[in-house]
């Protein structure tokens, strides 16, 4: 950073000092520019070369510099080495977030923690818990470890580690895991798994080795400079030694400076990453920019991405001569006083159809079974063990309609008034309107494979994935698998995109080819770990930037091809030595107008076809 300051502030102290007429000194204020930034630049051309054999860009603005610096051209020198300095600072700083994410992921587990200890509930540190202790978690805590529960029942939110949509019941005996959320109730768990022993240190480090293995990216101008620089430096030498004039040698390295072919990628992905900003897309990086236009299939996480994320009432089935919003009514003056999740799904129904909300007695709520109090005079109970534990008795119809339900992947909760099944409510997590009219788009642009990626049940994802219209749907999904499929997709020659939104997509977004996350529901984990942000939560935006980053790459590649024709013509007219350097020069700067102006047109491109 200090590298960047100082070689940004004598370049614009050169460029005021020139102007007020003081060459002198604004050719010594370029010149301290140009070496402070140029060094990096050069530097890391020497190691491409003499460790890789691979000639970069860099490269060729090494080049150029020292071909500058020997005719006078202090200004374009400095700038040049400006323009280099400041993308790898830019790289570091994408770097610097991707890490804080990590520690983000660690803060998930609580430092201190509650144990059972010789029949005292004593609190620690997380340091001190080890396995076979009994940890206490209490309602809206984190879950510090894996294990079973072996105390308690409580609802549990699971969605930063398995992704489902809807928190699970959980009773003596079922497993838990770190970095969970209790939604109600409370829970005595046996220690399994601790610290990089359970599902979320795995993920941890699933995230650490995808960042760390994540493959280099050419960009489009170093493909180019790899073939352009060897055979321009071989040129001019064969020029300077045919002709005896060494200054038709500096002429034709003065007329390679890349200008225009270095200006020919930042300037398009300056110009499409202003666009996205304008349209509520984050693109954090340019190398993102260019890749995204690349891809051939896109992978979605489903709760909270294609759908809401929310539960919601979508169907009511009542029984034994109920009508709905009698039942409704009485289902949700008992849920009032109810802590689960899916008891607000109830009452905001009741609050759309206006329903009066009646008082109630003799209120029990029972982690993990269910709720039951007097309504006006009614014994109301709610939930399938709940109905269970009271004596209700379903017949063969009512059960093979809630199968049914169950397994078009609904949640299903029964509701009985005086023991008898009054009504049946379905729970789902809605998907988002745009989300279907996104996949259309994304097939017409000639993406091969759109794949729904959910921890929910089979029956859920199916159903989502077939109101949705993907290809393919993989359900049932941890963090760890999750991570083998892109893995898998990449080993079969695709180039990925996965968008998600939670903490269990961070692995996922942090190996795909590009990684995008939704913005304002979306985890501030999944959120830095992440190449690109959806600050509106609108995932039609997706179609959008892939077609805008198609256009990015056709206008980079006639921005190369602009420059390498001036270049090229250039270099002829100097072997021939009709022109010298001052005319070299200029012809390579005119070079960058219409490149600039090329790249500008991005800035207020429309979506085309879509």
């Amino acid at each position: 950073m200090i590298t960047t300051a100082v070689n940004t502030i004598f370049l614009v102290l050169g460029f005021v000092l020139e102007f007020s007429g003081n060459k002198q000194f604004a050719d010594v204020s370029f010149l301290i520019s140009a070496v402070v930034g140029g060094y990096p630049v050069f530097k890391m051309a020497v190691t491409n070369v003499l460790r890789d054999f691979d000639m970069t860009a860099g490269v060729m603005v090494t080049v150029a510099m020292v071909a500058a610096l020997l005719v006078g051209e202090y200004s374009a020198m400095a700038l040049v080495a400006f323009m280099m300095i400041i993308g790898e600072a830019l790289e570091d700083f994408t770097r610097e977030r991707a890490n804080q994410a990590l520690k983000e992921l660690n803060e998930l587990v609580p430092s201190m923690v509650t144990i059972r200890l010789e029949g005292e509930d004593v609190e620690v540190p997380i340091s001190q818990v080890r396995v076979g202790d009994l940890v206490l978690v209490r309602p809206g805590g984190r879950i510090p470890v894996d294990g079973p529960t072996v105390e308690g029942d409580a609802a549990v939110d699971q969605s930063s580690i398995t992704g489902e949509s809807i928190p699970v019941d959980k009773v003596i005996g079922d497993q838990v895991f770190a970095g969970t959320l209790l939604s109600s109730g409370a829970l005595t768990i046996k220690v399994e798994g601790l610290g990089s022993g359970t599902k979320l240190g795995q993920m941890i480090q699933l995230v650490e080795e995808a960042q760390s293995t994540q493959a280099p990216v050419q960009r489009i101008a170093n493909k180019y400079a790899n073939y352009f620089a060897p055979v321009a430096i071989f040129i001019a030498g064969v020029t300077w030694l045919v002709t005896g004039e060494v200054l038709r040698g500096v002429t034709m390295l003065v007329a390679v400076c890349p200008c225009s072919l270095v200006l020919a990628t930042p300037t398009a992905i300056v110009a499409s990453i202003g666009n996205t900003a304008k349209n509520g897309v984050l693109v954090k990086h340019g190398t993102a920019m260019e890749q995204i236009g690349k891809v051939d299939v896109v992978a979605f996480d489903k709760t909270g991405t294609v759908t809401f994320g929310k539960p919601k009432l979508t169907q009511i089935e009542t029984f034994n001569g109920y009508g709905e919003d009698e039942m409704l009514a009485l289902t949700a003056s008992v849920e009032r006083n109810s802590e689960h999740p899916l008891a607000k799904a109830i009452i905001n129904e009741a609050k759309i159809r206006e329903l009066r909300l009646s008082s109630v007695e003799d209120f029990e709520a029972i982690p993990g079974h269910g709720i039951r109090a007097s309504v006006d005079g009614k014994k109301v109970a709610v939930g399938e063990r709940m109905l269970a534990k009271m004596g209700v008795v379903l017949g063969e119809e009512e059960s093979d309609l809630i199968e049914s339900m169950k397994g078009a992947g609904y949640t299903v909760i029964p509701v009985s008034v005086d023991g008898r099944l009054a009504g049946l409510i379905n729970v789902e997590d809605t998907v988002r309107e745009e989300s279907v009219k996104a996949i259309s788009n994304l097939n017409k642009l000639g993406i091969t494979k759109t794949i729904l990626i959910t921890g929910d049940s089979k029956a859920i994802g199916e159903r989502v994935g077939s109101e949705l219209g993907v290809s393919e749907i993989y359900t049932e999904v941890l963090p760890e698998r999750k991570l083998a499929i892109i893995r898998e997709l990449q080993a079969q020659g695709h180039r990925v995109a996965f968008i998600g939104d939670g903490v269990n997509d961070a692995p996922a977004l942090a190996v795909a080819n590009v990684g995008i996350a939704m913005g304002s529901i979306g985890t501030a984990v999944a959120m830095e770990t992440a190449d690109v942000v959806l600050l509106t939560d609108d995932i039609g935006q997706v179609p959008y930037l892939i077609e805008l980053s198609q256009a990015t790459l056709s206008t980079i590649r006639w921005n190369i091809a602009i420059s390498m024709t001036v270049v090229i013509g250039t270099v002829i007219v100097s072997a021939l030595g009709l022109i010298g350097p001052f005319i070299g020069a200029i012809m390579h700067e005119v070079a960058a107008v219409p490149v600039i102006a090329n790249a500008a047109m991005l800035i207020s491109r429309k979506p085309k076809n879509l």
